[in-house]
């Protein structure tokens, strides 16, 4: 009996000290569980947005021998990360950054069109472009039933073939109450998880160590997010100093390049041996993966 009472006892004792601690007496406020609840879900690969379909690349590096083991599945990926990582984290920062400016359905719809075009400038490949449209279509459409909004549907109506998946990631950032910096870290963390999972799969890699490889790439994950989002800040501040999104579609969107003029500082790098190997890739009569 007496060991019960001091357990009683030290139970009471932690939840009369919890009720002390006031949220102004935390260090870091909490976020909001439901934008971290959709942070999530968005980053989790079970999401049912297509993503377990596709290699970024690496079932074609793995094939022709540029990707053979941890470490150069390693520098593959840093590479990603460098390139088509930035270009994507920027243009979906840019994208939550642009829609939340907007203030009419027109607006929304201009910024859309125009957006879509700067990513699609930015892919080379046909069948990566194709494949960024599947994605981003499928993205929109699970985002709409989890967070219903009208952005989703403008984005489904203005671009029926489905919009760039950075575009589409952007947009519902904006439906789930993520912030550009919250999406660009979003668009990293896929950058440097799809092609690691796959390389799992297409080379029979120790799952254990190809996480510890993607924990030790996050440094630079996390610079890569920072510096995507800094240029989305610079583009769409240099878009509003210009003028206003133009309402009326995409035949008249941009009136007088005013967005385009400042879009055109996003990054724009590019691997132009994984857009070469995209292409032998969609050729090939037996593959475990669309990219």
């Amino acid at each position: 009996m007496d060991d019960l009472a001091a357990a009683r006892n030290l139970v009471t004792a932690s939840v009369a000290s919890q009720r002390i601690t006031s949220p102004e007496q935390r260090e870091t406020p909490p976020a909001p569980a439901g934008t971290t609840l959709a942070a999530l879900l968005l980053a989790d690969g079970r999401f049912p947005a297509g993503g377990h379909a596709h290699s970024a690349g690496a079932e074609a590096a793995c094939a022709d021998g540029r990707v053979v083991d941890e470490p150069s599945l390693a520098a593959f990926v840093e590479g990603r990360l460098r390139t088509a990582g930035l270009v994507d984290a920027a243009l979906a920062a840019a994208t939550t950054l642009a829609l939340a400016r907007c203030t009419a359905e027109a607006e929304v719809r201009g910024a859309l069109v125009t957006l879509d075009a700067e990513a699609d400038a930015r892919i080379v490949a046909p069948p990566l472009r194709t494949a960024s449209r599947r994605l981003g279509r499928q993205l929109v459409r699970v985002a709409g039933r989890c967070w219903p909004d009208s952005t989703l549907a403008i984005a489904t109506a203005v671009l029926p073939d489905g919009a760039h998946q950075p575009v589409a990631l952007g947009a519902v950032g904006v439906a789930a109450g993520l912030d550009a910096g919250a999406i660009a870290t979003l668009c990293v963390h896929h950058t440097v998880t799809t092609p690691a999972q796959a390389a799992v799969r297409l080379l029979g890699l120790d799952p254990f160590g190809v996480a510890a490889l993607t924990a030790r790439l996050a440094p630079l994950a996390a610079a890569v997010a920072a510096d995507a989002t800094t240029a989305a800040h610079h583009a769409v501040a240099d878009v509003a100093a210009v003028g206003a999104v133009t309402p009326g579609g995409a035949d008249d969107v941009p009136a007088g390049g005013a967005w385009l003029a400042g879009l055109a500082g996003l990054p724009a790098l590019s691997g132009p041996l994984v857009e070469i190997a995209a292409l032998d890739h969609r050729t090939w009569d037996v593959r475990m993966f669309a990219t």
